[in-house]
């Protein structure tokens, strides 16, 4: 096994660093980071994004570890999320609600509330009459108004939400490869097509700078999204045929595109906006024969 992968029959495996080598390395590479030593409780009852839940007794389920420097005055917990009523604030079934414990809710904050002896969790309002309300954030429901019937609590603040990360499902992996692996092969296609043009035109080659209009027509033509590193590295390990005298050199692509801004625009636009006659009859003799 080497420092950073093993080798295996059908590839390689990536090598998993243990967190000493990761400290080390971000050491090394001069990058801050924080460790994560603050234990934040989990609590094993889900917070309601939708009608009010009984509020019960409160069980911790696990315990999560964040920086010191980001717990304040008051403790932090989690609460896992369920409902849709907090849809319009991005809450979602099953993400981790993080709060802060006791800490005075204003205006426009997310908080966990207890009426009735139910938890909620909704967007604290006060309006102009100086009621009380908790809003969701979701049509579907209606705010509630807090009056004297109603025992009411305000346990905690949310200040963040951790979006929930499942595992893809092993269909779902092997269809972005799929795709990736589709467009590796179109692209290998057009660039095979692209060396034939390049051959076919090569008397309207008058500098390596010329490879610029290849890269735009293919950007325009071929629908290539890779960037101009990339393409320049492609076309020096083109075989094109020994007379050929003007191939591509490390940076062509990338130089003459900075010194002529109308190259970032779609080739249909050149005409009027500064290409030398040179450059429209290469881009129209390669979109030719690529389109």
């Amino acid at each position: 096994m080497t420092k950073k992968m093993k080798q295996e029959r059908n590839g390689f495996e990536p090598y998993v660093m243990t967190p000493e080598e990761v400290f080390a390395d971000l050491d090394r590479k001069g990058v801050k980071y924080e460790i994560c030593d603050t234990p934040i409780p989990v609590l094993e009852n889900r917070v309601n994004c939708g009608k009010p839940l009984d509020s019960g007794e409160q069980m911790i389920d696990d315990y999560y570890y964040v920086p010191k420097s980001v717990v304040g005055l008051h403790p932090l917990m989690d609460m896992p999320a369920q409902g849709d009523s907090m849809i319009g604030a991005d809450i979602h079934e099953g993400d981790l609600l993080r709060m802060e414990i006791g800490a005075e809710p204003h205006d426009g904050d997310i908080v966990l509330a207890e009426v009735d002896r139910e938890y909620t969790a909704k967007v604290y309002f006060t309006d102009d009459q100086r009621l009380k309300w908790l809003l969701p954030m979701n049509d579907k429901y209606s705010p509630i108004l807090l009056t004297a019937d109603k025992e009411t609590r305000i346990p905690a603040v949310v200040r963040s939400i951790v979006k929930k990360s499942p595992r893809l499902s092993f269909r779902e992996c092997a269809a972005i490869v799929n795709r990736a692996k589709d467009k590796k092969r179109q692209e290998g296609d057009v660039f095979q097509r692209v060396k034939k043009a390049v051959g076919e035109g090569s008397l309207l080659f008058w500098a390596s700078s010329s490879w610029a209009v290849v890269y735009c027509v293919v950007r325009d033509c071929c629908g290539y999204e890779g960037g101009m590193k990339e393409f320049e590295q492609k076309a020096m390990n083109m075989a094109l045929p020994k007379t050929f005298e003007h191939v591509c050199t490390k940076g062509a692509v990338q130089r003459t595109i900075s010194n002529h801004p109308y190259m970032r625009l779609p080739i249909d636009k050149w005409k009027d906006n500064g290409a030398s006659t040179r450059e429209i009859v290469l881009k129209e003799f390669l979109r030719k024969l690529l389109l």
